[in-house]
């Protein structure tokens, strides 16, 4: 029973402060990634940091402004905020050729004659290098290479041509673009659950650099369920 002194009730425990609450004690689950871009130098590098910077802060690949939407939905710097978790069920690794967007390079293009850069740069990123995951100090995923991180979805091109051209004008059309296929890689039966600000970082790394043509733009999303609380 409450108990009241002056007509003032005594709060003497969690329990009996409950029911002040603004918030319920209720939580609701959402089937949405968590991701996180970088950009690729055209040099290469040995390693690309994903889930450090948040919203707003750092540098958008494309934009060049504070990450927006379009570059992650992280809320908090290497974690997940107050009020929220996240369940991870699957890692994807989306690379993304040329985000430059030279015509040339583009997946379908006309003129010079040009080796198809688009699929030597993914393959160069595929068949090299390896994904970390760890969760506090302690290391939870290492795997690699980066071909066993298909993305679920994914740019895809089917395309037959037929090209009439002089010598003189060495033209040529082409239509090419790379991407890794194959069944997510799925953390079941171990999925792993991220805390309200328990700090992780995921780390894609290569002992030797490997240059690619022209900068390109890496994602990295984890699969699964956010837990928010319904307030």
């Amino acid at each position: 029973m409450q108990a009241f002194v002056n007509g003032i009730p005594v709060i003497n425990n969690l329990d009996a402060a409950q029911q002040y609450a603004a918030n319920i004690n209720t939580f609701e689950i959402l089937n949405q990634s968590m991701y996180d871009s970088a950009a690729y130098a055209a040099a290469g590098q040995n390693t690309l940091t994903f889930f450090q910077v948040p919203l707003g802060a750092g540098t958008g690949v494309i934009s060049g402004a504070g990450k927006t939407y379009e570059d992650t939905n992280m809320q908090a710097a290497g974690a997940m905020p107050n009020m929220q978790a996240f369940i991870v069920t699957s890692v994807e690794v989306e690379f993304q050729p040329d985000i430059t967007f030279t015509a040339a390079a583009l997946p379908a293009a006309f003129g010079a004659q040009a080796v198809a850069t688009a699929i030597n740069d993914a393959w160069i990123f595929r068949a090299t290098g390896f994904l970390n995951f760890t969760i506090g100090q302690k290391p939870y995923l290492q795997e690699g290479p980066m071909m066993k991180f298909p993305a679920s979805n994914d740019f895809e091109i089917d395309a037959a041509l037929c090209d009439t051209t002089t010598a003189a004008a060495a033209s040529q059309s082409r239509i090419a673009f790379g991407k890794a296929v194959g069944p997510a890689y799925m953390l079941n039966p171990n999925n792993l659950l991220l805390i309200p600000m328990q700090n992780f970082v995921i780390t894609l790394n290569w002992a030797t650099v490997q240059a690619i043509t022209t900068k390109a733009r890496v994602f990295v999303r984890l699969m699964g369920q956010l837990l928010r609380s319904a307030q």
